[in-house]
């Protein structure tokens, strides 16, 4: 297909989410033509499921509570927060188009939550009030937006193919980007444009992409079904590179509600600002390892990582079982009744027993355990500084929570330049192909760290701002259906 060839398409989106969306309706309100596959049944993406913090420096927001804030401070603060580890030139990028996006999602009826911008909430706070959510998590985005997009699928500017999961990129004979392939219920399709956008997610939802690219971190997930890697499958097949997994930070803590399923994930409630922590907290040796009730989520995520397959054991006896509030989100019968019948929650009359359950040395349980009493009854820590010491660990029986670190990102994810670009290993940008989104890795938006907003943010910001930058035809022209194999046209849904 030469240059002069004619598509019924300006552009192909792959992915309706955080970033596909914003994307695909900049795009088709300049006119555009726009191609848009979502491998899910509904649009929406990981907005389903984000707790939707985002973060802007010199938002019109700002200027109303007198806020003085550039986009220079939020590289600043973000590296700071990030301990230089997030890419510079997608940070640079990002932060000069967050203002515009978060202006332009308050224009379309988004409301920030009130009290909203702060300088923190669940995780380490900026130096500036620029942080804010609205009163539904990411829905709240999903419910100015959702609008928008469905005007512009009814006018025929965005042609909307859900279900339909992206395969593999189309490439002609110079190497250059020219179209996708996706599966569908009905067969696999063929569809092509000048240009293609991988807004298509992370792939903690696929337990041996995750093995492949983050070996060095045991999978237990919660994440949107569809995060399956299908960009960066499909890049890496034309030599696109894919870095990053090494800027791994895991949410503390939880486990799996089915042992066999890594993306099975389920929270504990641990934060001290959440409830009071009476429980002591162990690694594979039986040790102590950190101070349970720091409040800083950022050490006790970054305590958790270092442990052996970021994983500890929670143990308490009776009294604290019976006074304390539950970690799991039930009444406290259903909670107890977990103990013994669930391979994460277990029960022993001794401490020894409580340690084999664990899988821990028996002897070095029993210690932490007379440490831990020894300070309750003394009222000091003096290892960790723990302050609250609520009740010993001495009343049979005796309980212990094999938790682990929870997987909500993907830290690893497709190279890009300051244009948004993919680039190959050697540097050199794949022509026609761009990512955006969760694609990128977390690791590229906000490095080790959660960095507030640096997650659902960029993926908001860069969507817009490549929907309202790249190239496309001013042509009203409603598009036409095509597709390869056996000349049938694409099912719609």
């Amino acid at each position: 297909m030469d240059s002069k060839t004619r598509h019924p398409w300006d552009l192909i989106v792959v992915g309706a989410g955080s970033a596909g969306l914003p994307l695909a309706i900049r795009a088709a309100e300049r006119g555009g033509r726009v191609l848009q596959l979502e491998a899910d049944s509904r649009i929406g993406g990981t907005l389903h499921w984000s707790s939707g913090q985002i973060s802007a420096a010199g938002t019109r927001l700002q200027a109303e509570h007198g806020i003085k804030d550039s986009p220079a401070a939020h590289y600043r603060d973000a590296q700071r927060i990030a301990r230089g580890s997030i890419d510079p030139v997608v940070l640079r990028r990002f932060v000069h188009e967050a203002a515009p996006a978060v202006d332009w999602l308050m224009d379309l009826g988004f409301e920030p939550a009130p009290g909203t911008p702060v300088v923190g909430e669940a995780h380490e706070p900026y130096d500036t009030r620029r942080y804010l959510w609205g009163h539904d998590k990411a829905l709240s985005i999903l419910a100015v937006l959702r609008p928008v997009h469905e005007r512009l699928v009814r006018a025929g500017r965005i042609d909307l193919r859900l279900q339909h999961r992206m395969t593999r990129l189309v490439t002609d004979a110079r190497g250059a980007v020219v179209g996708v392939r996706a599966a569908t219920a009905n067969g696999e399709f063929e569809f092509r444009a000048p240009r293609v956008v991988l807004a298509s997610g992370g792939y903690a939802a696929d337990p041996g992409l995750w093995q492949e690219i983050t070996p060095r971190i045991p999978l237990c997930s919660y994440v949107n079904p569809c995060s399956r890697g299908d960009g960066l499958v499909a890049a890496r097949a034309l030599g696109a590179r894919v870095d990053g997994g090494e800027k791994f930070l895991n949410t503390f803590a939880g486990f799996r509600e089915d042992p066999a399923d890594p993306c099975s994930g389920s929270f504990l409630l641990l934060s001290p600002g959440a409830r009071k922590v009476w429980e002591m907290f162990v690694d594979h040796r039986g040790r102590r390892f950190m101070r349970e009730d720091h409040p800083s989520i950022d050490y006790r995520e970054r305590s958790l990582v270092r442990r052996p397959g970021t994983a500890m054991h929670i143990v308490m006896d009776e009294g604290i079982l019976q006074n304390a509030s539950p970690m799991t989100p039930q009444t406290h019968a259903a909670y107890r009744a977990r103990f013994g019948r669930h391979p994460a929650f277990v029960k022993s009359r001794t401490i020894g027993g409580l340690a084999r359950l664990l899988g821990v040395p028996a002897a070095a349980l029993r210690r932490s355990v007379h440490e831990f009493n020894a300070a309750v009854d003394t009222g000091v820590d003096r290892r960790f500084g723990r302050d609250a010491l609520l009740r010993r660990i001495e009343k049979a029986p005796f309980y212990g929570i094999k938790a682990q670190g929870i997987t909500v990102v993907s830290p690893a994810g497709l190279a890009v330049d300051g244009r948004l670009r993919v680039r190959c290993a050697d540097g050199r940008p794949i022509r026609n192909l761009y990512a955006v989104g969760e694609v990128l890795g977390f690791g590229r938006t906000s490095g080790n760290a959660f960095v507030g907003g640096l997650s659902l943010t960029p993926a908001l910001a860069l969507g817009k701002w490549l929907g309202d930058t790249l190239p496309v035809a001013a042509s009203r022209a409603r598009p036409a259906s095509t597709s390869r194999p056996a000349r049938r046209s694409a099912p719609r849904r």
